[in-house]
């Protein structure tokens, strides 16, 4: 057995030691977190080097997709040359149709005037129903294309109707001019979609500046439809506000399923807005106008495109946003002067756009013939610096590129005889 002298003496060096370790220990550690912690900034410098200085840059200009076929096969059969149209004939929005093809038919009579194109063939319109269930309206695009032999397809302002356009010419490579809003159609940039008028965000941005800037109004009520256009444009325009650093506007929304107006009209009494911006429609957008001209006469009021395509048969204090140029603005009254003529009723925004769109088709077709790709590139004012259709180009995406103001509504319908 050990003495008792030296089992204590042991056991006071183990105490010491434990004693010195408790008091280096942190610095220990605080020593090995900062090797680690130098270690990483270094790596993370080097990672940052090497990122600002890439290995290769790839030139976007110099990139462009024209689609999966060449040009040489895409000439259409034998028959006529048709231009094709996709709009809502049946349903609530059966009114706008029968007016876009009303306008689009006038068009083609103009032209079958003049006669014939180059290669003998006879200008022809077709249009086919997107109203009725879900992929109706994709199974009669493809049916524009497939048995019509369309070679270009218009569209109405339906947002929904205008995507499933988008993503079907870009599979047959065919030219699709339309009249939705939504701006996200042309950010994808598929070289066979061109907008004829003004994006959401266009709109938007024209709205705030008159609103806020120009006229110094503040308490702005916005009436939204919830379905996908009504949903896309009222965030645009509240998107447009916040920019501007404006007061955010009263939002309504309305169902897609109907409207209720006695919700509607409380709100209107309650809040005495200055202005009412309105993003549905034209079948909502007209009782929207009704009841406001009721409770609010003097407010002035502020239709999306898809909204003014209603019938305005008296003046008001309502605008939307329409081309600047004096040849569109000629165009437009020369238009909405012979609708008026042919029917007995007062032209939309979307029917005079129709009408220009099957003329500068028909312009297109008599220089290219009947190919699409060639169509394509005329649309896009490649290789034809001398295109004659100023007053609908578009840029790389597809966007019109004319300049757009606020347009009097109210005030620019012509009276009836």
């Amino acid at each position: 057995m050990r003495p008792e002298g030296t089992i204590q003496t042991a056991s006071n060096r183990l105490h010491k030691r434990a004693l010195l370790l408790s008091r280096w220990w942190p610095l220990a550690w605080f020593a090995l977190l900062f090797v680690l912690f130098v270690g990483v900034a270094r790596a993370q410098g080097q990672t940052t080097a090497t990122a600002t200085k890439p290995y290769a840059s790839l030139d976007r200009q110099a990139v462009t997709y024209r689609g999966p076929v060449p040009r040489t096969v895409k000439e259409s059969p034998d028959g006529a040359a048709v231009i094709g149209a996709i709009l809502p004939l049946n349903g609530p929005q059966q009114k706008e149709g029968k007016a876009l093809l009303t306008a689009a038919q006038l068009a083609i009579e103009e032209e079958q005037a003049l006669g014939p194109l180059a290669d003998g063939r006879w200008l022809q319109l077709v249009a086919r129903d997107e109203s009725g269930p879900w992929g109706q309206a994709s199974t009669e695009i493809l049916r524009l294309f497939e048995q019509d032999h369309a070679l270009a397809i218009l569209t109405s302002a339906n947002g929904t109707s205008a995507h499933l356009a988008e993503q079907i010419a870009n599979k047959i490579s065919i030219p699709i001019l339309t009249l939705a809003s939504d701006p996200s159609t042309t950010q994808a940039n598929v070289p066979w979609l061109f907008r004829l008028g003004p994006s959401d965000t266009d709109q938007a941005s024209i709205f705030c500046r008159r609103i806020y800037s120009d006229l110094g109004l503040k308490r702005v009520l916005l009436v939204a439809q919830m379905d996908h256009d009504g949903r896309m444009g009222s965030e645009e325009f509240e998107k447009a506000a916040k920019q501007v650093k404006a007061e955010p506007p009263m939002r309504f929304e309305l169902p897609d399923s109907g409207l209720n107006l006695q919700s509607l009209r409380e709100i209107l009494q309650t809040t005495e807005p200055d202005t009412i911006v309105i993003w549905t429609d034209a079948p909502q957008a007209e009782q929207v106008l009704l009841l406001a001209r009721k409770t609010r006469p003097s407010t002035p009021v502020f239709l999306c495109r898809k909204a003014a395509q209603l019938n305005i048969s008296d003046t008001g204090k309502w605008f939307t946003v329409g081309g600047s140029s004096k040849e569109q603005m000629a165009g437009q009254v020369k238009f909405g002067q012979l609708y008026l003529a042919q029917t007995g009723t007062n032209a939309g925004f979307a029917a005079e756009e129709i009408y220009q769109a099957v003329h500068m088709l028909a312009t297109a077709l008599r220089t290219t013939g009947a190919n699409r790709v060639l169509l394509r590139d005329y649309l896009a004012n490649e290789g034809n610096p001398g295109s004659p259709m100023k007053i609908m180009a578009f840029d790389p995406a597809g966007n019109s590129v004319q300049e757009f103001r606020i347009v009097d509504v109210g005030a620019s319908a012509p009276a009836k005889p």
